[in-house]
């Protein structure tokens, strides 16, 4: 009885009412903004299926045989035959999401630097990771990041052109040897105007944001060139990814290829005229 008494000597009936008032008139904001609130998308929880090195993980039914997880496992032996690599068996987490809404919010929160990519690639200390909307071109946005995947499970501190360079000739579908009609086309147009290639350039580039689409261009066709002329330069490669591999540090790639090839930049371009020649006879 007291403590009624105290309240009501501290706040009569009539201010009791007001003060009641006040706070449900002051509360209403925050409860409408609630109500109105979005859940900020999260990473796909459930695991879809495991399959070798890859654990993929979707917001939508995924068929256990699907086409384009078959041609993800296939690469991982294309790139180990290719360029003379084991395999690992370091998890590979693939996240996919089929809405790009929520893809896109999800990667402005927590990689806003990377909004505006439709798939990228993680490495972190403990885990390699995929992330990647569901939409037309994810094959090929696949191929390219899970590509960066299988060589970061078995091969430190990879040389960011060359990286890159391979990530983009194993994009392209199976049975097309690497070839990138786009960079084709995109090369041969600046070689008309007076364009080299420079290897040494790409060397110097160690941050992604100073890679731009003729840098992309450019590495791949180095590494075609590599891979796809002469067996001296498909077995140099070989050679400099098993020095990476193994001491975590090779030396610059372009001093090997200029000590056994002075001319090898014009011997390149020469081979981006081939290619340039046949896709258009094509």
């Amino acid at each position: 009885m007291a403590r009624r008494l105290l309240q009501s000597q501290l706040f009569p009936p009539a201010w009791s009412l007001l003060l009641r008032l006040t706070f449900a008139v002051a509360c209403l904001p925050l409860l409408f903004g609630c109500a109105n609130m979005r859940t900020a998308p999260s990473l796909p929880e459930e695991a879809q299926l495991a399959r070798e090195q890859l654990i993929v993980y979707s917001d939508f039914k995924l068929p256990k045989k699907h086409r384009l997880v078959e041609e993800l496992l296939a690469l991982r032996g294309d790139v180990s035959r290719l360029l003379d690599v084991p395999v690992s068996d370091e998890p590979i987490h693939v996240y996919l999401f089929e809405d790009a809404r929520k893809y896109h919010e999800y990667i402005g929160k927590h990689y806003p630097d990377l909004q505006d990519r439709r798939a990228f690639f993680v490495e972190t200390d403990t885990r390699l990771t995929v992330h990647a909307h569901w939409g037309d071109q994810v094959a090929e946005d696949l191929r390219h990041e899970v590509t960066h995947g299988y060589l970061h499970s078995v091969i430190p501190n990879m040389p960011l052109w060359l990286d890159e360079g391979l990530a983009e000739y194993f994009e392209t579908p199976r049975g097309w040897n690497g070839l990138h009609t786009a960079h084709v086309q995109l090369l041969d147009s600046l070689a008309n105007a007076g364009w080299q290639p420079n290897l040494a350039s790409l060397e110097g580039k160690t941050q992604l944001h100073e890679m731009t689409q003729q840098d992309y261009a450019e590495a791949w066709l180095w590494v075609h060139g590599l891979l796809s002329t002469t067996r001296e330069r498909r077995l140099l490669l070989q050679n400099y990814l098993a020095v990476q591999r193994d001491q975590a540090q090779a030396p610059a790639l372009s001093s090997a290829l200029l000590a056994s090839e002075p001319d090898v930049s014009g011997q390149l371009l020469d081979h981006l005229r081939q290619l340039a020649t046949a896709s258009r006879v094509e």
